[in-house]
């Protein structure tokens, strides 16, 4: 593909991510349709599907950007203060980020973060599959979200930042694969 090409698909790409990005947060309706994506993002509806099969795929990689900074964390790297910044963010559209992390599109959510927490593992050799551990990780850092955006423990989005950055490392560490332990 011309670099041109490359250059017009990124754009396409980032327009229908802002365009979805803010119905989301300015939509009280649940479930956004196409349409009004491609119309916020002055596309066609046939330039949509060459780029994604379906809402859900637009979705999961408008949370990618975000959930890059929680993959961080999970992963052992975190940095509180860009995830206090982000936590910050979905409490503010709580009623929003319980939506996401609920239901189907939360179980879809925890396999995204799940393979973001795998890539950067870089294929450390762990005490279980690569993937389960992964799956641990991506859980250990939604749950407490998940407790959090619902009420259900109140803290500063800066304890709960610092919080999940140590359970991330020290996961992490639990997880490392010991004499003996694969088979």
């Amino acid at each position: 593909m011309r670099a041109g090409g490359d250059r017009r698909t990124r754009r396409t790409r980032t327009a229908l991510i802002e365009a979805f990005n803010h119905l989301v947060l300015q939509r009280r309706q649940r479930k956004i349709r196409v349409a009004d994506i491609v119309a916020r993002a002055d596309v066609g509806r046939s330039t949509f599907y060459e780029h994604y099969s379906n809402a859900d795929a637009l979705l999961m990689e408008a949370l990618s950007r975000p959930f890059a900074i929680l993959a961080d964390a999970a992963a052992g790297r975190g940095d509180p203060a860009r995830l206090a910044f982000l936590l910050t963010h979905f409490w503010e559209n709580r009623r929003r980020a319980r939506e996401t992390l609920a239901g189907r599109t939360g179980d879809k959510a925890t396999r995204l973060l799940a393979d973001m927490v795998e890539a950067r593992l870089d294929g450390r050799a762990t005490s279980v599959p690569m993937r389960l551990a992964s799956l641990q990780l991506a859980a250990a850092a939604l749950g407490p979200i998940k407790a959090w955006v619902a009420g259900e423990a109140p803290c500063t989005a800066e304890a709960l930042a610092a919080s999940l950055c140590r359970t991330g490392e020290r996961l992490v560490e639990g997880l490392a694969e010991g004499p003996g332990e694969r088979g």
